[in-house]
């Protein structure tokens, strides 16, 4: 146990810089134009793929941020858009892609229609995201409709089977 102990600990220090936490200015300024150079030589589909891990990301993210309120949703619609802008697209463009109607793409952008299975599978497949992030983005924004309705519970207290009992 003592043994793993130390190689855990060798581990830790093997992870950091070699020479500390020194940096020099100059060797800063060498790492910067290093990875800058890097950076120009990728190409397009492999800075398009990033930007569009990044949007993956930021979904994740928003999935599981317990802090995000009603007022701060993000819906299908923005993520969607967000890979649009990167793949350069228009959304009649991308309508047609997935087979789907641009007036019923536009229905589920504006929420007049629920989001579903198959279109998250059909956004999953064109954006190259898991299509249970389409549907949990979907879920999560209506549990946090739903806890802002909760709030309002006195609006309901209405419908409530004893009040019909007590009537008949």
């Amino acid at each position: 146990m003592e043994k793993k102990r130390r190689t855990r600990q060798q581990l830790d220090v093997t992870l950091g810089p070699k020479d500390g936490l020194a940096r020099s200015a100059k060797h800063k300024a060498v790492v910067a134009a290093a990875a800058k150079e890097h950076n120009a030589n990728r190409s397009v589909a492999r800075l398009i793929r990033n930007e569009m891990l990044a949007i993956r990301y930021q979904m994740e993210s928003y999935i599981s941020d317990q802090t995000i309120t009603a007022n701060e949703l993000r819906s299908i619609k923005d993520f969607a858009n967000d890979f649009l802008r990167i793949l350069n697209l228009k959304k009649g463009d991308f309508a047609y892609y997935i087979e789907i109607d641009l007036a019923n793409l536009n229905k589920y952008y504006k929420e007049d229609r629920k989001f579903n299975p198959e279109l998250a599978l059909k956004f999953g497949h064109f954006f190259h995201t898991p299509a249970d992030l389409w549907l949990r983005v979907q879920f999560k924004n209506e549990m946090l409709k739903f806890e802002q309705e909760t709030r309002l519970e006195k609006k309901y207290q209405k419908y409530d089977y004893e009040k019909v009992l007590q009537i008949a």
